[in-house]
């Protein structure tokens, strides 16, 4: 079985081992040479696959030539003359030798390895990713959450760490707050990385931090390592462990990060924060090649992993690697870095996310009963929506299916099409609906409604609960308005199983091979399995008159609190709002009910996001009703 064996200038894939001889197949990195060694037993044949080198080779008169050699080529290596491999470009050699493979004595060693067989080389390097703290700086994004698992560019921030670090690196993270969801989520996310997961038992008091947890993966890192706290996202791969080295970024602001001073590439000084720093902050990432010293170094007491790197001088050398970084370690900044990104839905405070990885689509939630709603509801849906591929108890996932979804496609005539498939494939007429359907659409459209308006307004100021100028129409108080709604004709529902329950454009995939699918349902209709048709229909028609997908990003909107708003649409869409207020009416839907239904909904959705986008919701829940009512 092959094996690996990681070297500080590339890796060597063992494929055979045995009493009579061993093949290995070597890949060395362009810049990079082997030890400069000899042996006293072992013969070897290298041939070179692929790459330019110069080779080093001591001739039968004791003299070391330097030839050079590419793809082709081969060289013999006889006991004791000396040798080396230096790569002008990648180089991948065949080397098939006698099975002493312990026998070497380095006489010059870049990173002064002894003589014979180096333990950690014939260990899996690892990356370790800090994540157990509460993430107090994030404030109310990580009271649903870990910081860990907050959203950027449809995925968490640390499948940005996992993705640049290599495949061969075992995945060491420290759980802590709500660590069961990172757990699934890495899971799910991540199914073809190897993942060891360490409980820390104090992430949130005295004498807790990133050195406190590290600490407890010590067990899993006596080999080289990268740490990595989980806020810093770094848009550069991982470099190799060929020796320690800092992850830096010039600032000028030494107070904020611990600094590092650098001199031709190499850290030489470094200092937690403070006036008096070095040019360039020290990000969060590390490579510990000297594992020994840092953990000789690191003091826990004082809760700071950086402590492992106050006195440089007890590491051979640490080199300073400039890498291009995101800090996302505080609500501003991470919301800085949010804006360089798209994402696939808006952003919501109640602790939803949707994740996009690879071709895995990724629903979490820190509600456990959420989450077994939507897994259960699959099932009602199935072959309208794609199959579940991971069921947890905070996330479930499925494979995306390849396509566009309908705000994607812009298209009129493929809206359309929607329309007719919905009709005659999901809405469709059952006979044993339950007696009491009235009383669940009375707790889904009003006791629901209350709640989150009570929740809205607990957010806001005395100025919300009165009248208001909405774009220069007059609007009474909203307590005014709701009494006046017909309530008895919203309870009139159309009951079904085959509602989606959120169906607007972008929660309908158009696939590669013609044919819709539903993604991102709702989980129950007032803890009901059956929900009414108008719910959906009216979804849709607040996803007409709004863009959600254009409302991702917050330079297409704009609020103030005295309720003048605007919001940008697609020509295509404002064109079919009439289009389908027409097919309603046609297919003898009550268009009026429609109409209050979508802005009941916009009211229920202002408490659910950020304090812009949730006032433009309430104001335009206000303008709807007040002109629906009067």
């Amino acid at each position: 079985m092959a094996k690996t064996v990681y070297k500080p200038w590339g890796r060597e894939e063992w494929l055979e081992l045995n009493d009579k001889y061993c093949y290995k197949r070597i890949y060395i990195n362009a810049g990079t040479k082997t030890s400069y060694q000899y042996h006293n037993y072992k013969k070897e044949t290298n041939y070179i696959i692929k790459g330019e080198a110069e080779i080093w080779l001591e001739n039968d008169e004791g003299v070391v030539e330097k030839i050079l050699m590419k793809e082709g080529d081969f060289f013999n290596v006889h006991p004791p003359k000396k040798h080396r491999v230096i790569a002008i470009t990648d180089i991948i050699l065949q080397e098939v030798s006698t099975p002493e493979v312990d026998d070497v004595i380095r006489i010059e060693d870049d990173t002064s390895r002894p003589d014979g067989k180096i333990e950690h080389e014939h260990t899996r390097p690892a990356v370790c990713i800090l994540t157990a703290g509460i993430g107090k700086r994030m404030g109310e994004l990580c009271s649903h959450t870990n910081k860990g698992l907050l959203p950027l560019d449809n995925k968490a921030l640390i499948s940005h760490i996992i993705d640049k670090s290599p495949k061969d690196h075992e995945v060491v993270i420290a759980l802590g707050h709500k660590g069961n969801m990172v757990k699934e989520y890495c899971r799910a996310a991540h199914s073809d990385r190897d993942f060891i997961f360490v409980e820390v038992d104090n992430y949130k008091g005295e004498g807790s931090g990133p050195a406190y947890s590290i600490s407890k993966c010590k067990e899993y890192l006596q080999r080289p390592f990268v740490w990595v706290v989980a806020d810093a996202i770094i848009k550069d791969e991982l470099p190799s462990l060929d020796s320690d080295w800092l992850g830096v970024y010039p600032t000028n602001i030494p107070e904020l990060y611990s600094t590092v001073e650098v001199r031709d590439s190499i850290a030489t000084n470094f200092t937690n924060k403070g006036p008096k720093g070095y040019d360039h902050a020290f990000i969060g990432v590390a490579g510990v090649y000297d594992y020994k010293t840092f953990w000789d170094q690191i003091d826990i007491s004082t809760g700071e992993i950086v402590s492992a790197y106050y006195d440089i001088s007890k590491y051979n050398k640490i080199k300073a690697k400039k890498f291009n970084w995101y800090d996302a370690g505080t609500i501003d900044n991470y919301i800085k870095a949010t804006q360089a990104f798209e994402n696939y839905s808006i952003p919501k405070t109640n602790g939803e996310f949707l994740y996009k990885v690879k071709d895995n689509f990724i629903k979490l939630c820190s509600d456990e009963s959420f989450i077994s709603g939507r897994i259960k509801r699959a099932e009602n849906l199935r072959g309208l929506c794609p199959d579940i591929n991971y069921a947890g108890k905070n996330l479930y996932s499925y494979k995306w299916k390849d396509g566009e979804t309908l705000y994607d496609l812009d298209s009129t005539l493929k809206w359309n099409e929607f329309l007719s498939f919905a009709k005659d494939n999901m809405w469709l007429p059952t006979s044993n609906s339950p007696d009491n359907f009235k009383d669940i659409c009375k707790k889904f459209y009003l006791d629901k409604t209350m709640l989150r308006l009570d929740l809205f307004l607990s957010s806001r100021d005395k100025s919300f609960y009165g009248e208001h100028n909405i774009n220069n129409f007059h609007t009474p108080p909203i307590h005014d308005l709701l009494p006046k709604i017909d309530m008895e004709m919203l309870y009139d529902g159309i009951p079904t199983k085959l509602f989606h329950g959120d169906l607007q454009f972008d929660n309908v995939v158009y696939g590669d091979d013609n044919k819709f699918y539903l993604i991102d349902w709702r989980q129950d209709f007032a803890g009901s399995e059956y929900g009414d048709v108008n719910y959906d229909l009216a979804k849709m028609y607040g996803g007409i008159l709004m863009s959600y997908k254009l409302m991702k990003d917050e330079n297409n909107f704009n609020c103030d609190d005295n309720g003048h708003f605007s919001h940008r649409s697609t020509v295509n869409l404002d064109s079919y709002v009439n289009t389908y207020e027409d097919w309603i009416e046609a297919n003898n839907f009550n268009l009026n009910k429609i109409k209050t239904l979508t802005a009941l909904i916009f009211l229920n959705m202002s408490p659910l996001h950020e304090e812009e986008f949730g006032n433009l919701l309430f104001f335009k829940s206000k303008l709807m009703l007040d002109e629906l009512l009067n």
